[in-house]
């Protein structure tokens, strides 16, 4: 029985040096077969070997744990997130503090999120934590960060979200844009954001002159570069400038043959977000899950009323956009599909973190809409496994082998048979420890 409380001091207990999760069957996030019957290594934080439970010899003086019946998957790899951000349903840069990070990593944790990539609303406060977890110090998820984001002075979203002042950052020429990223390489960001976004043609958004200008930069300093973007032919350009990650789906229009070209031949990761289109106008209407415990046990009743009935319901029912929010949802599943079926590598992402998107079970939302979008439930886990880990070049991470870090989701159903069976947690492991 998974019995872990989501308002818990984030601590991780002793563990022996050497774990056996034995009898289980391992989908290890290649896209190999599940094996049955197997047992997975544990060395401290690294897993050891992977093998036939009746062949893989167990060190007498491991710590052996009988997963008979049970399955194995890699930790879940959200690469959009943002930690630190919200309270309860409200975002603000004061927000922004310890407390309110570490809570949020352990939150994402219990939900098998083992990393999560905080995607553009941070701070020096953000490295200080990931620099703590990289002392061992390691609590909920690991989490790696792009720092303070930035836009086209005048642009989005400070311009509409004038409380992320101080998360986010604006330039108004290539001059600037570089610098800007040499200031964050500086800062040891893990990777570069930025938003190429004119919030349906109201703003200014960057120029290609200015992100060539930015993506060049961050690839000196050895950094990946993640786009929020909307529109097709922003997709074109950044794929064709040489961006990493599109960090959303695009949503104006379907994609053609000419952009999965560029996409596949630049190597680029296509992130759908899902979710983040869907909660825009799901709570319009109670969706059934406000009710399942899967949900409720980490969020507030508070929260859960106003959803139902409040000012946040009445706010997103009343919003002018919701045909263009439906609209660009069906688009975004309708090319989440595409690219996956041309071959394009499809990551992982929800944004979740932002008011009315809520970290851990977001993700297995997540997951149950990419399958609805008519992927299989062995492409989605590879979407949150080793697709992610190749997006972020984290080669240490992602899937269950050798080498690997053993972040690890035990479950008492089968994934593969039904996506939503993810929610099944009976166990979850990051760096090889269990979390109580």
């Amino acid at each position: 029985m998974w019995k872990i409380w989501c308002l818990a001091v984030a601590v991780w207990p002793s563990y022996a040096q050497v774990t056996a999760l034995a009898h289980a069957t391992v989908v290890d996030g290649t896209g190999r077969p599940a094996s049955s019957d197997t047992t997975v290594l544990i060395d401290g934080g690294t897993i050891r070997e992977v093998g036939p439970a009746a062949r893989l010899k167990i060190p007498a003086d491991a710590s052996t744990v009988d997963l008979t019946g049970k399955f194995v998957i890699p930790g879940i790899i959200n690469l959009h997130g943002h930690v630190g951000l919200t309270k309860g349903l409200i975002a603000d840069a004061s927000n922004h503090t310890r407390e309110n990070i570490e809570s949020q990593l352990h939150t994402y944790a219990i939900y098998g999120v083992t990393t999560v990539v905080s995607l553009g609303h941070d701070n020096e406060l953000m490295i200080t934590v990931r620099d703590k977890q990289r002392r061992g110090k390691l609590s909920g998820a690991r989490v790696l960060t792009a720092g303070t984001g930035f836009s086209l002075r005048g642009g989005y979203p400070l311009a509409v979200a004038p409380f992320v002042k101080g998360l986010a950052f604006e330039v108004a020429d290539a001059a600037e844009a570089a610098a800007y990223v040499d200031s964050l390489a500086k800062m040891r960001v893990d990777l570069v954001k930025m938003w190429v976004d004119d919030y349906r043609g109201r703003l200014p958004k960057l120029t290609p002159t200015i992100w060539r200008a930015a993506i060049q930069r961050a690839h000196g300093h050895g950094l990946k570069v993640f786009a929020h973007m909307w529109d097709l032919e922003d997709a074109r350009g950044l794929a064709r400038d040489g961006i990493d990650v599109i960090a959303h789906s695009i949503r104006d229009q379907e994609v053609d043959a000419d952009l999965i070209a560029l996409f596949k031949k630049n190597n680029v990761t296509a992130v759908a977000t899902a979710t983040r289109e869907r909660s825009l106008f799901v709570y319009t209407s109670s969706p059934q899950w406000l009710d399942d415990p899967f949900f409720v046990k980490c969020t507030t009743p508070d929260v859960i009323r106003e959803l139902k009935g409040g000012a946040f319901r009445r706010r997103q029912a009343s919003d002018p956009d919701l045909d263009l929010y439906r609209r660009a949802f069906d688009m975004d599943m309708r090319n989440l599909k595409r690219l996956a079926d041309a071959g394009v590598r499809i990551g992982f992402g929800t944004d979740s973190g932002q008011p009315g998107r809520f970290p851990g079970f977001f993700e297995h939302w997540e997951m149950e809409l990419m399958v609805q979008a008519g992927l299989t439930p062995m492409q989605v886990i590879q979407s949150f496994s080793r697709n992610a880990a190749e997006a972020l070049g984290a080669k240490s991470l992602g899937t269950i082998e050798p080498g690997k870090a053993a972040d690890l989701v035990v479950l008492d159903r089968d994934p593969l048979q039904d996506i939503r069976n993810t929610r099944a947690i009976d166990a979850v492991y990051v760096g090889g420890r269990k979390l109580q």
